[in-house]
């Protein structure tokens, strides 16, 4: 009878379990801002990266080069070029190292805790990853404010509020895809240096072969590196971020753009919620 009954207690148990969900959401969040030192990076990275990057390179095109470069920037300017990459490159950054939050959370001992609790692994990973993703909207956006306030002195406006709208969408899915595997990264290691030394392997590619810096077809006639860029999910993203914030036209359609990042999101969050179910804790 009371093997029946607990069985019974099993089948009835909510795929998603919105408690638990809300709790690490809300833990996330919290962290994040009882970090002071977080929050003032936060804030004062978009104006490093635009007033460090963007501003000095803009700088350095001549006037009379100016329309040859809108024309290779899709109609941009450089610095209207440029500011959607730093919003994917921030996106990249934060997703990825999301998986060092949960090496640091198994060394603490917090996951033993949580993970005893009898509630599914997968609330408890949807919720660490929507805490995340609500930081990543927070500094996304803040980098678009300030790309949009430099803007006015360097040519960058953004395509009303639907633009936006759009963008958002792309913000979303690009950070889930890199929250998964950050995720699915983090369940493989123990050690954060590992875990680091992984990670700077595999961002420094995927950062200059995504668009974010040089546009997709100026590598054309460059074997091996331009066929890379497709296979890297930071290309769709900051691709799909750009034409909906600029109204460029994006070098590859906007659906295709959706698409192919929306399945990356799914498969590397699906690969991020096994490791995280399959994570022995000692």
């Amino acid at each position: 009878m009371v093997s029946e009954t607990i069985l019974s207690a099993k089948e009835k148990k909510p795929l998603l379990e919105w408690t638990p969900i809300y709790s690490m959401w809300l833990r996330e969040i919290i962290r994040f801002f009882n970090m002071k030192s977080r929050v003032i990076s936060s804030i004062i990275q978009p104006f490093l990266f635009l007033g460090l990057m963007a501003i000095p390179f803009s700088n350095l095109i001549p006037p009379e080069a100016q329309g040859m470069m809108s024309q290779m920037f899709g109609g941009l300017s450089f610095f209207g070029f440029l500011a959607p990459g730093i919003v994917g490159i921030g996106l990249l950054t934060t997703g990825i190292m999301g998986g060092v939050t949960v090496i640091w959370d198994k060394e603490f001992g917090f996951l033993k805790e949580v993970m005893v609790a009898p509630v599914r692994r997968i609330s408890l990973m949807i919720g660490r990853s929507l805490g995340g993703m609500t930081i990543a909207v927070f500094q996304a956006l803040l980098t678009i404010g300030v790309a949009a306030l430099f803007g006015i002195w360097y040519d960058f406006q953004i395509q009303g509020i639907a633009g936006v709208g759009l963008a958002l969408v792309f913000i979303i899915l690009t950070f889930a895809t890199f929250i998964g595997a950050g995720i699915t990264l983090g369940g493989m290691f123990e050690e954060t240096e590992g875990f680091m030394s992984i990670v700077m392997l595999l961002q420094m590619p995927m950062l200059f072969l995504s668009g974010a810096f040089v546009p997709i077809d100026r590598l054309s006639g460059v074997p091996v590196l331009y066929q890379l860029q497709f296979i890297n999910p930071l290309t769709y993203g900051i691709d799909g971020i750009r034409a909906a914030l600029t109204g460029a036209p994006p070098f590859l359609p906007l659906w295709v753009d959706f698409t192919v990042i929306l399945a990356f999101a799914l498969v590397f969050l699906i690969l991020g919620a096994r490791a995280f179910n399959r994570m022995q804790l000692s």
